[in-house]
């Protein structure tokens, strides 16, 4: 009888490698029906740093796809409405910038990451408290969720334990459970615990009102509980590339190690002009460190060197790597190839990468405007101030894969014809200016008169401003009435 396991194994296939699946019989013992499964989180971390011997010579390709995305996306700002808690917003994401970095990399390498806000004694003053940022491994982590809202019933994080001596030699390890609710915290040490721990087991009230966690999913999906990695669609063409470079390098040892051949008129004559009488007696002929062979007329040497196929592994290779630029969705100036490439089809490239970044960005959105909400709900509970609202406003920095040089270009061989238009009467001044804004993004519709600001009223101030600065008046203290700026204000 077939052993079970052993068929599982090839129904999944290599392609599965990067995901740990729930044998079916266990998923009735679940308490949810989502797909449980979950990545191989250390399998992609070992993809990442290229420490699997299975993937050496592919999982290169690895650590520039997934830093090039989480750079790209960089670090959001948060704003909010009430000013106080919007400095206070501003300077503790200043602070945890380099965690909020770590973040979009675990994210994107690991496909989950739970992200825990806690109260915790300062590091130098252990009398006062302040908040902290933590990462939580995944692989730590399981949440139970209800099945009605999809909110968290109760999260259990168990934090595994390893006791060392001097030498580094393991004397004891346990685990400590914390399970967390919104009314409770549980802490739980097994019996692997030394006593004095196990006399903290116990049960405090949750101050919070609720699980201070955040689950960041990468390419999250409505019918699984995790997210997915953007390791897993391209691990099969790593073990691929793996494989092709190893027989290549193997290969090319004998490829590159000619064989001599001999076409000889008198075998014998030739054997004790150039070998020892000992070699011949052996059978055991050196041919190493001998550059000169004494032949007769009619003798003739040769080499046979076998074909290296190089052409054929070097076009596979090639393939292969196209696949892994293609299903990563990764240019290719990325893994260090564009570098002797114009500028321009770096640009080309970059278009597809700005939408990837763009995406990115939206689908972690939710996740940053929920961390920063929790941020705020606790902070104000700390500072006992209450809050209209903790909705938090989520900007990025503009990513623009369009090259500079060309766009200003371009406006400015805009601007000569608009102006050359408007002078010949062909075309108005507001007609123009609606024109160049699809251009210029921070151009305001040019009249609105139910507008407190419009282009006009802009162009009018800038006018007026020239002006005063090549007259060289208005500038001395208490002379900018701003009495002409008001004047342009009420331009109708």
């Amino acid at each position: 009888m077939p052993n079970i396991f052993n068929i599982f194994k090839k129904a999944t296939g290599e392609i599965s490698a990067l995901r740990n699946w729930v044998p079916y019989f266990y998923a009735y013992m679940v308490p949810y029906k989502l797909d449980s499964s979950r990545v191989d989180y250390k399998l992609a971390r070992a993809l990442y740093n290229n420490a699997d011997d299975r993937y050496k010579l592919g999982a290169g390709f690895a650590r520039p796809i997934i830093n090039t995305t989480a750079g790209f996306m960089g670090v959001p700002h948060f704003t909010h409405a009430d000013p106080e808690a919007d400095n206070e917003l501003e300077s503790v994401m200043s602070k945890w910038a380099g965690k909020l970095l770590r973040i979009n990399r675990n994210v994107l390498r690991d496909g989950d990451v739970f992200v825990r806000i806690d109260r915790v004694p300062a590091k130098f003053n252990s009398r006062q408290q302040v908040f902290d940022l933590r990462l939580i491994p995944p692989e730590w982590v399981t949440p139970i969720l209800d099945p009605l809202t999809g909110s968290y019933q109760q999260l259990i994080i168990r934090y595994p334990v390893t006791v060392t001596d001097a030498q580094g030699r393991t004397i004891n390890d346990y685990t400590v459970t914390e399970t967390l609710t919104g009314t409770a915290r549980t802490i739980e040490y097994d019996s692997r615990a030394p006593a004095e721990l196990l006399m903290k087991n116990g049960t405090e009230p949750n101050p919070w009102g609720f699980i201070p966690v955040v689950h960041f999913k990468n390419e999250a999906e409505e019918t699984q509980l995790y997210g997915n990695s953007d390791l897993e669609p391209i691990e099969p063409f790593m073990k691929v590339y793996h494989d092709t470079m190893l027989f290549a390098a193997q290969g090319s040892k004998l490829f590159s190690r000619p064989k001599a051949k001999f076409k000889l008129k008198d075998v014998e004559k030739f054997l004790e002009d150039n070998f020892s009488k000992e070699e011949i007696d052996a059978g055991k002929l050196k041919f190493a460190d001998k550059e000169i062979f004494l032949m007769q007329d009619g003798d003739d040497a040769d080499f046979i060197t076998a074909d290296s196929g190089l052409t054929g592994i070097t076009t596979l290779l090639e393939f292969i790597f196209y696949c892994i630029v293609d299903v990563s969705e990764t240019p290719e100036f990325a893994f260090g190839t564009a570098v002797a490439s114009s500028k321009a089809s770096v640009s080309e490239q970059m278009v597809p990468l700005a939408r990837k970044i763009r995406r990115k960005r939206g689908m972690f959105e939710e996740y940053y405007s929920e961390l920063a909400s929790m941020y705020l709900a606790m902070w104000s509970k700390v500072q006992n101030m209450k809050l209209d609202t903790y909705d938090v406003d989520i900007g990025w920095e503009e990513i623009s894969p369009k090259d500079d040089s060309a766009v200003a270009n371009t406006i400015k061989t805009l601007v000569d014809g608009l102006s050359t238009a408007i002078e010949s009467g062909l075309m108005s001044i507001d007609a123009a200016a609606e024109f160049l804004r699809e251009f210029v993004p921070s151009m305001l519709p040019w009249a609105d008169p139910d507008a407190d600001d419009d282009e006009r009223r802009r162009v009018a101030k800038s006018m007026i401003f020239r002006r005063r600065v090549e007259d060289g008046q208005g500038f001395e203290e208490g002379q900018q009435t701003g009495e002409e700026l008001s004047n342009a204000d009420s331009m109708e």
